[in-house]
C-alpha cells in the first residue's frame, strides 16, 4: 500500500513539475539586469568597469548595488528618445533598501544600468530613492520586456504583505 502511495505521490509531483508555467519559472530568467554605482580611480583595477559617456571616460564599480534578482514587478513604457523601452521596476525589500542606501550614500554620482551586457542608461543621483522604484529611461528592447512579462508581475499586481508599511516580499 505504501509503495502505490509513493507512486501517486511521485507521479503527481512529476506531472506539476512538467507544467510549462512551473519550469519556465525554475529557469534563469533570459535576460539580465544590473544597476552600478559610479566608481573612483582609486578602486582596484579588477573591480571596476569603463564606460565612455559623453566624451568623458566614466568608472564604475563592477559588483551591482542590486540586479534583475530584486525585482518584484515592472512597468513598460516607450523611451521619449525613440531607443526601446523604458522601465519602472519595483524592488523587493532588499532591492529597495540598497536603492536607498546607494542613492544616500553616492549623491552627486552616476548610477549605470546594464541591460543584457550591454550599458543602456546612466542617471545622475540627485536625491535618495526610498519607494523602492527606480526608472531605466531608455534601451530596453522588447524581447526584453516579453522575457519580464512572462515572470515578473506588473507593479499594480505587486502587494506589500504588510498593511501600513511596503514589506514587498524578497523574489528570491
Amino acid at each position: 500500500m505504501k509503495s502505490l502511495l509513493h507512486v501517486v505521490c511521485a507521479a503527481t509531483l512529476c506531472f506539476t513539475l512538467s507544467s510549462c508555467d512551473t519550469l519556465e519559472r525554475l529557469e534563469k530568467p533570459k535576460y539580465q539586469i544590473s544597476v552600478h554605482v559610479q566608481g573612483s580611480t582609486t578602486d582596484m583595477p579588477r573591480d571596476i568597469i569603463q564606460f565612455p559617456y559623453q566624451g568623458r571616460q566614466f568608472i564604475f564599480k563592477k559588483i551591482p548595488e542590486f540586479s534583475q534578482r530584486a525585482i518584484a514587478g515592472f512597468q513598460a513604457f516607450p523611451s521619449e528618445d525613440g531607443t526601446g523601452n523604458g522601465l519602472v521596476l519595483k524592488l523587493d525589500t532588499h532591492g529597495r533598501n540598497q536603492l536607498d542606501t546607494v542613492t544616500r550614500t553616492h549623491q552627486g554620482e552616476l548610477l549605470l544600468t546594464i541591460v543584457n551586457f550591454v550599458p543602456v542608461d546612466i542617471i545622475h543621483i540627485d536625491q535618495p530613492v526610498a519607494d523602492g522604484r527606480f526608472v531605466v529611461w531608455r534601451g530596453v528592447s522588447d524581447e526584453t520586456v516579453a522575457q519580464m512579462e512572462k515572470r515578473l508581475a506588473h507593479i499594480p499586481a505587486v502587494k506589500s504583505a504588510g498593511k501600513y508599511l511596503d514589506m514587498t516580499p524578497s523574489t528570491d
